[in-house]
């Protein structure tokens, strides 16, 4: 085995245990409150849980994509995230509901 094909080897193991690394989540409930790179969102289970967000992450409602100046505190979300616990959560998508 060369030894370039035992770092793509070795490349590609260590992106794959990255990947698995994190948990999906998904969050039901209120926008509480929305920051520059978080969104505080209430569920349903009562729990309020601070979900970091980028400007790369997508908001959609619907099947339309917005822009996420349009997400308001009381608004209803679902949102889709990935982490390490329900303490450490990115959004990978959040979801409003269709008007």
């Amino acid at each position: 085995m060369t030894r370039r094909h035992f770092i793509a080897i070795l490349l590609s193991v260590t992106v794959a245990a990255t990947l698995s690394a994190h948990e999906k989540f998904r969050i039901v409930g209120a926008i509480v409150k929305v920051h520059a790179t978080q969104l505080d969102v209430k569920a349903v289970d009562g729990a309020t849980y601070e979900i970091d967000m980028d400007e790369g992450t997508p908001v959609m409602r619907g099947l339309k994509k917005i822009p996420q100046s349009e997400l308001q505190a009381g608004q209803q979300v679902v949102v889709d995230a990935l982490g390490h616990d329900m303490f450490d959560l990115e959004a990978v998508l959040v979801m409003l509901p269709a008007r």
